[in-house]
């Protein structure tokens, strides 16, 4: 696991290199029940940790090897993810002054709807917010290739293999279902 002694961050900060497994993170296992991604490699993680004021940057990446179905053709390939990410945590409550005079009323907001990443005690754990920012990297739609064709949506078969032959719809007369539909004509009084 990932966790950082507050007084082993200096004022130069610190820097840590880690290699997990993907199980060592959470969620995980859920990834691979789905069948969407399945990490084979190790994931390796560089992070560089900074006092702030009262917070606490990381700053580095996350890197290893995916596996997944292409969102076209639907073959199994396998990728390289390598992602910057900067988190910013905090154990302290943060008062905004809504007015922009600095007095002592103000609303208190939560870390997380400052987007920072709350923690209590000496130490913090990264492991699920870079657990977080490795699933936030992960494509919407992986591709197995840009140029690939995909699937043909009327007979299946793998156009990036063969050509098929069926014909492509017409779309030059997109209205021509309705007029041959009975709607009554509606009329304006106006």
């Amino acid at each position: 696991m990932m966790i950082i002694q507050l007084d082993q961050i200096k004022d130069h900060g610190i820097s840590r290199q880690y290699q997990l497994s993907p199980h060592d993170f959470p969620d995980s296992s859920a990834w691979e029940e789905s069948g969407d991604f399945i990490l084979r490699e190790p994931v390796r993680i560089e992070v560089t940790l900074n006092r702030i004021g009262g917070l606490i940057e990381a700053q580095g990446r996350v890197a290893t090897r995916v596996e997944s179905s292409c969102g076209r053709c639907l073959k199994s390939f396998s990728f390289d993810l390598d992602e910057p990410f900067v988190l910013t945590f905090t154990n302290e409550p943060i008062t905004v002054h809504d007015d922009g005079v600095d007095d002592e009323e103000g609303v208190e907001l939560s870390p997380e709807e400052l987007g920072l990443i709350p923690f209590a005690g000496d130490t913090i754990d990264l492991t699920e917010a870079i657990g977080e920012q490795l699933f936030l990297a992960l494509p919407v739609r992986p591709l197995c290739s840009v140029e690939c064709q995909g699937l043909c949506p009327y007979c299946g078969i793998d156009l990036n293999e063969k050509k098929c032959h069926c014909a492509p719809p017409d779309f030059s007369n997109r209205f021509s279902a309705l007029k041959s539909a009975s709607m009554p004509l509606v009329t304006s009084a106006f």
